[in-house]
This record gives structure tokens, C-alpha cells and sequence, in this order.
């Protein structure tokens, strides 16, 4: 697989248009004026360049093109990435300069995949005939993990049974993770409230940037372990959660010691849990092992390379603030789970 085309948290995001009903692309695409071609669903726009919106039951799951390998092209499929994503020009732009200075690379290798953030981008670009230009074909759709390859998850709020997953890979230590326990959590929440969605978190510690990460996943083990021998194991869950919270709210506190041991156990007893014992466990490294494999889960079997990393069952995310997305990525999970 080639490289990343683009994987940049900080692009702003619209309506994404996979996972809403089809014409929703077409309208997004208005600037191009495309025009219906043939059966339900297919348009020419830009350069002779036809799309296909492809949907299930009346949900996007994916559009697919083909035409000459041009700069009127390459715009447009810029835009069409732009419109499907929700990302709009902040990613058509490079998505068209990719082309224009890697289309050569891609001549006769087949369909390429490529990564653009949450998504993947099949690519073909095959040689005219002749004088004639190449020509440009892309298949872009969701990137869907396969739900085993995420693993045990350390903590859980929701039914065993709940029909959705909402998954966040954290690290304690992130000051973006702390804006997801204030701007996601309270969406999260809400999603709750349904009683068919199961909130899941992984500790995903990012070692080389955040030196205490690893010691706060550990001492948020150690802290649930001791609430549940004190009282049993809702207790314990309670208690990890709570403290969860009063890391990410005091992580000025700890982030930067150069031993923050002594910190947890003070925002523990701030917190109302469990600290006897904190200490020793933390610094016995009693659940390193666990989180050192979350860890190497998240790495090796996810390539995940940032946090918060959330997913809605095995789609990525793109606003975890916002409950439209979430909703958006039910219908679609649905859609894909029906073909």
C-alpha cells in the first residue's frame, strides 16, 4: 500500500455525504453541475468523468469514476473525495496535487489502495492508447476494521449485547484526549441513553511523546483493582472511571513531574477512590504487561499513530463532538452490514 495520502486530525469537517442518501453527492457536487447519465445513481461532470454513487437501502456507502487522467479530472476528483468525506476543500486540494505529481507512479500497477484519513481510495491508472492520455479510475469507500482485530477493551460503559460499539483508543497524558472527555463525552453519553450502544476505551499510551502516559494507564488499573477487592467489581469500574476523569481534569498537575506517583495518589484521595497501595502498584509494575499490549495492539495489528483515536464498530470517527456523525456511521455500519 502506498503511503498516506492524508491522515491530518486537524481538518475541519461538514456533512460528510457516505452515509446519507445518495443524491445528497450530487448536490454537495453542485459547482460541477453534474448531469445524470445512463441508470439511477451515475453522473458526467468536469471532463467527461463518470461517477457512480453507489448506496444500500438508500444509504452512501461509496462512489466510484472513470475518465481521462486531466487537471479538469483531477479538480473534480478533489472535489468528489471533498464531498464524500465532509472534508470538503481542505482536502480536495491535495487530493488533486497527489495526482498530478503521482499518476505517473501508478501507470500499469493495478488498482492502488491508498489511505485518505478514515477512508480508502482504490486507484487505476492505465495508459492511453496511442497519443491518447491515460485514464483515471478510483474506487473510494470506508475504511472498515475488522471488529476482532481490536481486542479486550480495558474498561466498558453499556450492554454486553448493545447492537453498537463506540470505541476510544487514550492516552492520559494527550491534551486532545482531555478535549474528547469534555466535548465527546457528553455526545457519548447521549448515545447511552439508547440502550443499544456499548462505550468501550483502550489505553493506547504514546510512549516516545508522553513519558507518563504509560504510569497513568497503569495506576488507573491499579486503582479499579482496589476499589473492586474493597467492595467488588461495579465498584472497581466506578472507581476507574472516576479516576479516569480527575487524570484528564489534573493533567497539568502530573503531566510534567519527572516521577508523578506521588501526584496520582493525591488526585486519587482528591477523587474519592482507592489510593492505599496506589503507589507500590504503580511502581511494582503490576499492569504494565496489560497495557503494553493494548498498546502493541493499537500499533501493530490498528497502525494507529494518534489519539484519541474513536471508532463507531469498525468506522473511524471523523467528529467525535458531534452526534450527527455517529448517527450517520450507524446508518452506514447497517448499510454495509446488509450487502
Amino acid at each position: 500500500m502506498l503511503a498516506a495520502l492524508l491522515l491530518l486530525a486537524a481538518l475541519p469537517t461538514a456533512a460528510a455525504q457516505i452515509g446519507e442518501e445518495p443524491g445528497s453527492v450530487a448536490a454537495a457536487l453542485s459547482d460541477y453541475a453534474p448531469e445524470p447519465a445512463g441508470q439511477a445513481g451515475t453522473y458526467t461532470a468536469a471532463s467527461d468523468f463518470v461517477f457512480v454513487v453507489h448506496d444500500v437501502g438508500g444509504v452512501t456507502i461509496g462512489v466510484s469514476g472513470e475518465g481521462v487522467l486531466n487537471d479538469a479530472n483531477m479538480r473534480f476528483v478533489g472535489a468528489l473525495v471533498g464531498a464524500a468525506t465532509g472534508y470538503g476543500e481542505s482536502i480536495a486540494g491535495p487530493v488533486a496535487d497527489f495526482f498530478r505529481s503521482r499518476s505517473a507512479d501508478l501507470v500499469g500497477q493495478g488498482e492502488v489502495p491508498i489511505e485518505v484519513v478514515e477512508y480508502l481510495m482504490h486507484v487505476t491508472v492505465s495508459a492511453g492508447e496511442g497519443e491518447a492520455p491515460p485514464t483515471l479510475a478510483i474506487r473510494f469507500e470506508p475504511d472498515v476494521i475488522a471488529e476482532e482485530l481490536f481486542g479486550a477493551p480495558a474498561h466498558v460503559l453499556g450492554p454486553a449485547d448493545a447492537r453498537y460499539v463506540v470505541r476510544e483508543f487514550t492516552d492520559l497524558q494527550c491534551p486532545f484526549c482531555a478535549q474528547f472527555l469534555e466535548l465527546g463525552m457528553p455526545v457519548v453519553e447521549q448515545l447511552l441513553e439508547r440502550g443499544d450502544v456499548r462505550f468501550e476505551v483502550f489505553h493506547f499510551p504514546l510512549k516516545s511523546i508522553h513519558p507518563n502516559a504509560m504510569a497513568a494507564a497503569e495506576a488507573t488499573e491499579c486503582v479499579a483493582e482496589g476499589a473492586a477487592e474493597q467492595a467488588g467489581p461495579e465498584a472497581g469500574e466506578a472507581a476507574f472511571w472516576t479516576f479516569h476523569d480527575a487524570l484528564f481534569r489534573e493533567q497539568a498537575r502530573w503531566s510534567g513531574l519527572a516521577d508523578p506517583v506521588n501526584m496520582f495518589v493525591t488526585i486519587a484521595t482528591e477523587a474519592g477512590v482507592p489510593a492505599g497501595g496506589l503507589g507500590l502498584c504503580v511502581r511494582s509494575g503490576r499492569f504494565t504487561d496489560l497495557v503494553e499490549a493494548s498498546y502493541r495492539n493499537a500499533v501493530q495489528d490498528l497502525s494507529l499513530t494518534g489519539t484519541p483515536s474513536v471508532f463507531l464498530g469498525g468506522l473511524r470517527v471523523g467528529d467525535y463532538a458531534s452526534i450527527d456523525d455517529y448517527l450517520r456511521l450507524m446508518r452506514l455500519a447497517d448499510a454495509l452490514g446488509a450487502q
